[in-house]
């Protein structure tokens, strides 16, 4: 087993908790849904908008959002032990920012995706057992291994991830939560006058 292999069934192999560990105790993420007028580089504004001011950015989802020129960012933050407030107040102070909401305490769905490789047997009949077991679909099948998908909630992808341990694990990418729904808690810069105003 090459080191690369060893690795990634390692870190398969640490399984659970994947997104315990990315804030400091204590620090709770702030989950924040931002519209932007789509120009270009916004999204360089918004993020080195929350570096000044010592905020981290652990993921960020970009779509378009219902309204032509609009784009939707659900974006999640590390506070760094500033106010939760902080990244509302920050992020509405900039110019092509429409609105703001913290939807951290509105039980938003989140969703991940992992990609993994797996190494096959000659025939590649274990494998396909295995992960028809684990109700796992290949994506892909190439010469001397297969790759399949997992996506679902933080704690349905950890559990897929860990029930692969003892496969011959080639190599895997996982991908930060995506976020959607929730009521807002706090909220800036969101009524259209607002916005008229500062246009």
């Amino acid at each position: 087993m090459s080191v690369a292999q060893s690795n990634a069934a390692l870190a398969i192999d640490a399984g659970s908790g994947l997104y315990q560990g990315e804030v400091v105790v204590g620090d709770t993420p702030r989950l924040v849904l931002v519209r932007v007028e789509d120009r270009p580089g916004v999204l360089q504004r918004i993020t080195n908008c929350l570096g000044r001011r010592g905020l981290r950015l652990l993921s960020c989802a970009v779509g378009q959002g219902p309204e032509t020129g609009i784009l939707s960012l659900w974006i999640r933050v590390g506070m760094g032990g500033q106010p939760p407030d902080q990244v509302v107040k920050q992020l509405s102070k900039l110019i092509d920012v429409v609105s703001v909401e913290d939807r951290t305490n509105q039980q938003p769905v989140e969703w991940v995706t992992a990609l993994v490789e797996i190494r096959t047997d000659p025939e590649g009949h274990r494998i396909d057992a295995a992960l028809r077991e684990r109700d796992l679909r290949v994506v892909e099948r190439r010469e001397g291994s297969v790759l399949t998908a997992v996506s679902g909630t933080p704690q349905d992808v950890d559990g897929a991830l860990a029930g692969l341990r003892g496969l011959p694990i080639i190599d895997w990418i996982l991908s930060r939560p995506i976020s959607l729904g929730g009521e807002a808690t706090d909220r800036g810069a969101d009524t259209p006058s607002n916005h008229e105003q500062r246009s």
